[in-house]
């Protein structure tokens, strides 16, 4: 089932997927799986699971490649980020750029600058 590209919303999961689909062009299954599972346990059978939730969804296709399936992505980094942001003003903003900009404007400078603050934390703590 081939969906418009531009109503596709991505979990959590399905973007760490395709985060590494996008990065290798053409991949396994099992490639994403071993580059997954270098940062935590996962199993493979969830990673397949995803990916073929992706295809259904039309974020994906794949071709046989011997017995193995090769995935690409139809959806485009920039659209699955441009559909994120459109969800976001609908569910949140009525629509309403104007809105969106001013939350960030009055919540922002506060929100990220805690982030920065969280991140040079983590990394101090590492060295």
């Amino acid at each position: 089932m081939n969906r418009d590209l531009n109503r596709i919303l991505l979990t959590r999961q399905e973007l760490e997927i395709m985060k590494i689909i996008w990065d290798m062009g053409a991949v396994s299954v099992k490639n994403v799986y071993l580059v997954i599972s270098r940062n935590k346990k996962t199993a493979y059978t969830t990673v397949l699971t995803i990916m073929g939730i992706l295809e259904s969804k039309g974020a994906l296709s794949h071709t046989k490649s011997g017995r193995a399936y090769i995935y690409r992505p139809l959806l485009t980094r920039q659209q699955a980020a441009r559909n994120q942001i459109c969800d976001i003003l609908d569910r949140f903003f009525d629509g309403n750029p104007q809105k969106m900009i001013e939350n960030i404007q009055e919540n922002g400078t506060k929100f990220y600058g805690e982030k920065i603050r969280l991140k040079k934390r983590e990394t101090e703590a590492i060295l």
